[in-house]
């Protein structure tokens, strides 16, 4: 995953060892020798995480961090300080400051890296759901969200799972003095089911260390692949110094860690600042999914229509250029749908539809957008993806639609349903979109030409 990467540092060979191994990663590094630079270098370029010294002359970290999160222009970046003696006091000061971690002097790769990975994706859902606000607003359907003090949030819910109940019992009451939210201590041998039958909190604090077996990370994973929790924060609680365990936490979907035997104020900043991101977050999506579902949704499969697709599209062109990354473009089409409306009736070539919709949604990332343009033909649009990625998903679609038959009613066989893909790549110079959609229907027209069932990618149809 490459990313922007802004480095403040007052110590050249320190900027320079840092961009020597972002840059290995095939990351876009900015640089900064001071905290004034990186006011002007974060405004200008925008970047997808910052690092940020703390000890520097003139503008500390500490006040630097605290002008960015106080300027609607830049408080969406994550940023991560850096220190070489990370005091438990700093760090306190550090998070109340919006600081998203601390990472000491010598960095670990391990740490930095996963680190990176995670503020990256999470951005990257965020800016997205601020685009799709931002569409919503041009097309006059919503009141656009623009700064977090906007939001009042409701009384947060926590799920403690610690490796004890005596441990649980101690989280609860240090965190209990210090926030108005509500608890619940949840027993480390709970079953993934009854999470899923459980009030879902807005946060899960998890020791990595639950079970027989330690299976912590088990259940990060599996939180964050279940519909009903995957938008819950993650946070992760290891072993002192364990930086792999964090490190393959971040990886797995946790949205913070924090060490054992922490300072009781250090967990609470961390929560307070999760819970405030899944707040933004959940008010961007419902502002959202509200103010679409009429306007701009197919009222039969709940997908965005060709309205908005066309509008969000235009968008992604638009970031596409920002980024300097491509971007995908598929069209599909059912394969002989006609004969199952003729044959089976329209009942059966809804429920066709509607199931059609269901599993190209969840074999996509939340990040792509799915729209119905119409009778049987659908779009994909794919930010930040390169041709092999592009080519692997629509294959993926295509082998999800023909591997599973599709069950129209209890009172017939199972419908054998196939798909046409056609796909294309959109560059950071193209803004020209309908040429876009052009391209990949006639990549789609291929791919029936070629005798149905098949992705074609436009370069290889033309």
């Amino acid at each position: 995953m490459s990313g922007r990467i802004l480095v403040v540092d007052d110590i050249a060979t320190s900027r320079m060892v840092l961009r020597a191994k972002l840059a290995a990663a095939y990351y876009d590094v900015i640089q900064a020798e001071n905290g004034s630079e990186a006011i002007k270098s974060a405004l200008k370029y925008q970047p997808d995480v910052i690092l940020l010294d703390v000890m520097m002359p003139d503008m500390d970290g500490f006040e630097t961090c605290k002008i960015l999160k106080s300027d609607p222009k830049t408080n969406h970046i994550p940023v991560v300080m850096i220190t070489s003696v990370c005091q438990p006091a700093d760090r306190l000061r550090g998070l109340e400051c919006g600081a998203d971690d601390f990472l000491t002097k010598p960095i670990d790769d391990l740490a930095l890296f996963a680190r990176v990975r995670n503020l990256l994706r999470s951005k990257f859902m965020l800016d997205e759901l601020r685009l799709r606000d931002r569409t919503t607003q041009e097309l006059g359907l919503a009141e656009f969200i623009t700064h977090d003090k906007d939001i009042v949030p409701p009384k947060a819910r926590v799920t403690l799972i610690p490796s004890d109940y005596e441990m649980g019992l101690l989280w609860e009451k240090a965190l209990s003095e210090n926030t108005p939210y509500l608890y619940k201590i949840c027993e480390n041998d709970t079953q993934p089911q009854e999470f899923e039958a459980q009030e879902l909190p807005d946060v899960y604090v998890i020791h990595a260390r639950i079970g027989a077996h330690g299976d912590g990370l088990r259940l990060v994973s599996m939180l964050r692949s279940r519909p009903r929790t995957r938008n819950a924060a993650i946070i992760l609680v290891v072993s002192d110094g364990d930086h792999a365990t964090a490190a393959k936490g971040l990886d797995l979907g946790a949205s913070d860690y924090i060490f054992d035997h922490f300072d009781p104020l250090e967990l609470v900043a961390r929560l307070s600042s999760q819970i405030k991101r899944k707040q933004i977050s959940d008010r961007l999506r419902s502002n959202v999914t509200d103010t679409l579902r009429l306007a701009v949704l197919d009222p039969l499969t709940g997908l965005y229509n060709r309205r908005y697709a066309e509008q969000h599209l235009g968008r992604i062109a638009e970031r596409a250029q920002e980024t300097g990354k491509e971007y995908a473009l598929m069209l599909l089409d059912i394969d002989n749908f006609k004969r199952v409306n003729d044959t089976h009736g329209h009942v059966s070539g809804d429920a066709v539809l509607k199931e059609f919709s269901r599993r190209i949604q969840e074999n996509l990332r939340g990040v792509d957008l799915v729209s119905r343009l119409g009778g049987e033909e659908f779009l994909v649009a794919m930010p930040e993806t390169s041709e092999e990625q592009a080519r692997l998903a629509s294959e993926r679609l295509r082998q999800v639609i023909e591997d599973t038959v599709f069950q129209c009613s209890p009172n017939q066989g199972g419908l054998r349903i196939t798909v046409s893909i056609g796909v294309t790549l959109g560059d950071p110079l193209t803004l020209d979109v309908d040429k876009l959609i052009s391209q990949a229907d006639h990549a789609l027209y291929a791919s029936k030409s070629e005798g149905r069932n098949m992705v074609t990618l436009f370069n290889s149809a033309a």
